[in-house]
């Protein structure tokens, strides 16, 4: 198992550290992409959990923590081989930043999964549909966010104009959108479990916390946006 795990982190920090010393910003190109399959991965586990196939949820929730655990690789070659000064329009330290609000994504998507696999709570049939449009609207508030990290290497690496900043801006405006969409639903389920009776509490709380920290990933996906417009904004 440790000899698989070596192998793996290997695997990851040569390619990424090659990328890193061409560019930094195609690194964090790289690091957002898996996100991205982390994402797919938990949007797959919840609607598992939600129809209460528990066994098929639990193969997605192992592929949400193996792929986090591989995005952590990325970020820590990202950290190492970051050089002290980068030859572009912004600071290191808002680079940084960027990245750990794209981890923090990544932190709180396996948060969600550790939680829907401590225990199995059935989600009532009336809130089911909320449930899922929830997290497939958080899942879209990230897929924004890789369109605006893509366009902000774009402007990093070409040095594009005032066209393309406006297209950036517009983007992060989405993100910042979809995440207030998500809010919406978020609200509307946290209500809904408030008002339950004769519930399981213990149920109730734990569907609570499943739906909070959902929401959390959308909520750093906007942070992450807001690091990117403050960028381009200097």
């Amino acid at each position: 198992m440790t000899a698989r795990k070596n192998n793996s982190a290997k695997h990851i920090r040569k390619p990424v550290a090659d990328i890193i010393r061409r560019s930094p910003f195609k690194a964090l190109e790289t690091h957002h992409r898996k996100v991205n399959e982390c994402i797919k991965a938990l949007d797959k586990a919840v609607k598992y959990y939600v129809k209460e196939e528990y066994k098929k949820a639990v193969n997605q929730i192992k592929k949400v923590i193996e792929l986090e655990h591989e995005a952590d690789l990325i970020k820590g070659n990202i950290r190492a081989h970051l050089p002290k000064f980068i030859f572009m329009p912004i600071d290191r330290s808002d680079f940084l930043m960027l990245l750990r609000e794209q981890d923090a994504v990544l932190d709180y998507a396996e948060d969600v999964a550790v939680l829907m696999e401590m225990r199995n709570t059935p989600v009532p049939k009336k809130m089911q549909k909320d449930f899922i449009a929830h997290t497939e609207k958080v899942v879209e508030t990230v897929f924004e966010l890789e369109k605006a990290v893509h366009g902000f290497v774009e402007i990093m690496e070409s040095s594009l104009g005032h066209k393309k900043r406006e297209e950036l801006k517009q983007i992060i405006h989405n993100v910042h959108k979809k995440e207030w969409e998500a809010d919406q639903i978020e609200f509307k389920i946290s209500k809904q479990l408030f008002n339950l009776e004769n519930e399981d509490p213990i149920g109730v709380i734990h569907l609570l916390k499943v739906v909070e920290r959902t929401a959390q990933i959308a909520n750093h996906a906007e942070n992450a946006a807001d690091r990117l417009r403050a960028m381009i904004a200097k």
